[in-house]
């Protein structure tokens, strides 16, 4: 084993011990900086429903799967999911015991540091062929150092003004020279492409229950039609529709089991205007039909 591993290997495991001196039981903690927050499991959970927005997914102990816009990715200790625009997600803890407690850390990317940095470094650097919007790769010993500097605000808390700025600017450097790095560039780099699609992609997300007009969201990203479609399933490998189709069962989900509304006025909610079209989309989505996977998840 060579000394670079060894240290990854030693700041993870400091890493851990801050996080098990202070998440002493399973939930999801806040952290001393707003964009970063800590998550522990003692066993394996059942999937989750979410929106997966820009960040780093890191996995400081234990075993993730995820679904993100339709590709099925698995994590693990000592790796990291960085997703670049929002995509809706099906996640779960595969891997967790009391003994063995699952950890992992989320900090959002901050795009006016994105912006900064690729202002100051080589533009052409690290780009890939590959703009997809997700991808996993090991923590290598700089990213970790960061990480494991950053948790330790934990314990000095009076230090978190003046040292974190200055680590999580280090951070979003790390991950742009890190392997992944060319999905960031291709996403923030101005007058790429995919940087048309973020644009798309957050409208998207914002109106995700108005009707889908291709004509129109392709002159708002400021793209022909054939290149929207593309570009969009190069970055999401969803096409427009499906993407808002299952942003709309998402929330649909969050409205029935969160806010117990029933499912005709949850579907009507988020835009659809057939309960039984609804009704089969979302049974394709989840598994389940509204009424069965809803009782389900109140049960449990």
């Amino acid at each position: 084993m060579c000394d670079g591993v060894q240290e990854a290997e030693w700041l993870r495991e400091q890493t851990l011990q801050v996080l098990l001196r202070h998440i002493p039981k399973a939930g999801d903690y806040a952290s001393p900086l707003a964009d970063m927050m800590f998550f522990r499991r003692d066993k394996s959970e059942r999937v989750v429903n979410c929106v997966y927005k820009p960040q780093v997914i890191l996995i400081v102990q234990g075993e993730k799967s995820a679904v993100v816009a339709g590709q099925t990715v698995k994590y693990g200790t000592g790796q990291y999911l960085l997703t670049v625009v929002d995509l809706p997600a099906q996640s779960r803890c595969v891997e967790a015991t009391p003994e063995q407690p699952f950890f992992s850390i989320m900090i959002s990317l901050d795009k006016t540091l994105i912006d900064q940095l690729l202002m100051a470094t080589e533009n052409s650097k690290n780009m890939l062929d590959d703009p997809a919007a997700l991808g996993v790769a090991d923590v290598d010993t700089r990213l970790w150092r960061v990480i494991h500097n950053l948790t330790e605000l934990f314990d000095t808390p009076e230090d978190v003004g003046i040292l974190a700025p200055l680590y999580m600017k280090e951070l979003h450097y790390r991950l742009l020279c890190g392997p992944l790095g060319g999905r960031l560039r291709h996403l923030y780099l101005p007058g790429t492409p995919s940087r048309h699609i973020a644009g798309a992609i957050a409208w998207l997300r914002e109106n995700f229950a108005a009707p889908l007009h291709i004509k129109d969201l392709a002159r708002r990203a400021n793209l022909s039609e054939s290149m929207l479609f593309r570009q969009f399933k190069k970055v999401t490998s969803l096409t427009p529709l499906q993407f808002q189709k299952q942003l709309r069962l998402q929330e649909a989900h969050r409205l029935m089991v969160s806010e117990s509304m029933d499912a005709n006025t949850a579907s009507l909610c988020v835009g659809y205007e057939s309960p039984q079209q609804f009704s089969r989309e979302y049974k394709r989505l989840f598994g389940l039909p509204p009424l069965r996977d809803v009782t389900q998840w109140r049960a449990r």
